[in-house]
């Protein structure tokens, strides 16, 4: 490897170490983060792929409304190893370990995109903790993206990577213009707004360069990443089934990466869920010009306050 990677990624390494705290539990060894104040709502995140706790900051706002967001690094991703759970069952398994050792009785449990499989397991597993589901672009049926070789080489391997985020910081129109384009089934016209939108404001361009700073380094999320993949395949309609807690489905109708098919099912299947479709929403609702509607149903949802909106 160029040794400006061995820079960048012992760099970004340091950065992941210092935001994380590692905790033994009864399931292994978990890495850890919070946002919020400790006296908050507690709300247990799952991340979802390519992931660790360093997408907890999605839930920043949540956070800022007087939740206290309690994100992790499932298992194979940064220092969470994939010993501590393989399978999804074990990995709700292993967060129900982290709150017991947290102190913490029940959570709501937020799955995003490839996390929801997670979250919904750790609600039907776990009655007495969930006080709560919420199911952001998430999936919860079987799950198999055709990955094409070029998006596996920029996507899947620590060089392509590192490449991808310094493309991204270096031209962020073309960039989110591709992002968008990949993410969404926006037509031209629609996606040209949504990035012209994005890149008018520095939260909302802050939000997409730490999206994108999500995938790097590579190495230390391949084994959570090569896992998500196979077990996402795997995944049957049954999911669902036995989730008793309150639900809220968030989606996009223009997602382009996880079908919103899969919010119509979860909450055709969960009794009593809550579906709220953002129009003209993609993968990436706070990034979607509907979003904010989706944060507000949260926080109703979660019966707390909104904070000021990212643009004001």
């Amino acid at each position: 490897m160029p040794r400006g990677y061995e820079r960048f990624a012992s760099r970004r390494r340091a950065e992941l170490d210092a935001a994380g705290t590692l905790l033994t539990t009864r399931a292994g060894t978990v890495e850890y983060a919070e946002l919020g104040p400790a006296t908050g709502l507690p709300v247990l995140f799952f991340p979802g792929g390519h992931a660790g706790h360093d997408q907890t900051q999605l839930l920043s706002r949540i956070a800022a409304s007087g939740c206290r967001v309690i994100g992790w690094s499932r298992p194979g991703y940064l220092r969470t190893p994939l010993t501590t759970g393989s399978s999804f069952a074990a990995q709700a398994d292993a967060a129900a370990a982290l709150l017991d050792e947290l102190a913490v009785p029940g959570a709501v449990a937020y799955g995003i995109s490839g996390g929801g499989p997670m979250a919904i397991e750790f609600a039907r597993r776990h009655p007495m903790m969930a006080r709560g589901l919420v199911l952001e672009s998430a999936v919860s049926r079987r799950y198999a993206p055709k990955i094409s070789p070029l998006a596996r080489a920029l996507f899947l391997t620590p060089r392509g990577t590192w490449l991808t985020t310094r493309f991204a910081h270096r031209l962020p129109r073309t960039y989110t213009a591709g992002f968008v384009r990949q993410e969404s089934t926006l037509d031209r016209r629609s996606r040209r707004q949504v990035v012209d939108w994005i890149l008018a404001d520095s939260r909302r361009r802050a939000i997409l360069r730490a999206v994108t700073d999500l995938i790097t380094p590579y190495e230390d999320r391949a084994a959570g990443s090569r896992n998500d993949l196979r077990r996402w395949a795997a995944l049957d309609d049954s999911l669902t089934a036995g989730v008793r807690c309150p639900t809220l489905v968030l989606h996009g109708s223009h997602d382009g990466d996880v079908d919103p098919a899969h919010a119509h099912h979860s909450a055709s299947t969960i009794p009593g869920a809550r579906l709220h479709m953002v129009e003209e929403g993609w993968h990436l609702l706070p990034l979607s010009m509907g979003g904010e509607s989706a944060y507000e149903a949260t926080c109703s949802f979660l019966g707390i306050g909104a904070a000021d909106r990212p643009d004001q």
